[in-house]
């Protein structure tokens, strides 16, 4: 009797504890908007977009923002961390930066918002994940163009200059 009674705790015990603190993780609420996020950008541009995050919890806590899904680098996340008081708002931008030398092509990223209460004696916290949509369109040809014919006229300009300084300096 004794044998299963102590195989009985050692099955229930674990389960008990576990349900305690996902209580306390449930305690507490994050909200983001979007949902979802959608950039569209040229190789080399810029965009930015705004997320807002909302402490939803009856306390204070902290947040970090990141991202996820390779390429993190393109990204510029400003702030990345914060504290926010009981149901505080706060706006990320996040802006999106390829490379000039970045193909025509569409990637998934995870824009990932973590809370975790400063409470919290195990640091157990919630998260959302925000899938983000980034669409690298073709640098347009006539971009191109324009930069080659502008280099083009300025070095013609320039060698005009410059010689007509020198005829005017052997003249004199």
């Amino acid at each position: 009797m004794l044998r299963r009674l102590s195989q009985s705790l050692i099955i229930v015990l674990p389960v008990i504890v576990l349900l305690l603190y996902a209580s306390s993780a449930l305690a507490f609420g994050i909200g983001v908007a979007p949902g979802k996020m959608e950039f569209t950008i040229r190789p080399g541009g810029t965009e930015a977009q705004t997320l807002h995050v909302i402490n939803q919890a009856d306390q204070q806590s902290e947040f970090q923002v990141y991202i996820e899904g390779g390429n993190e680098e393109w990204f510029m996340i400003t702030p990345g961390e914060f504290s926010l008081s009981a149901h505080e708002t706060e706006s990320v931008a996040i802006t999106v930066a390829p490379p000039l030398t970045t193909p025509p092509e569409d990637q998934d990223f995870t824009v990932c918002v973590v809370s975790v209460p400063p409470s919290s004696d195990l640091r157990v916290g919630a998260g959302i994940k925000v899938p983000a949509h980034v669409r690298i369109t073709e640098l347009p040809v006539m971009a191109l163009q324009w930069w080659i014919a502008s280099a083009v006229i300025f070095a013609i300009v320039t060698t005009g200059l410059l010689v007509l300084w020198r005829r005017k300096t052997r003249h004199a």
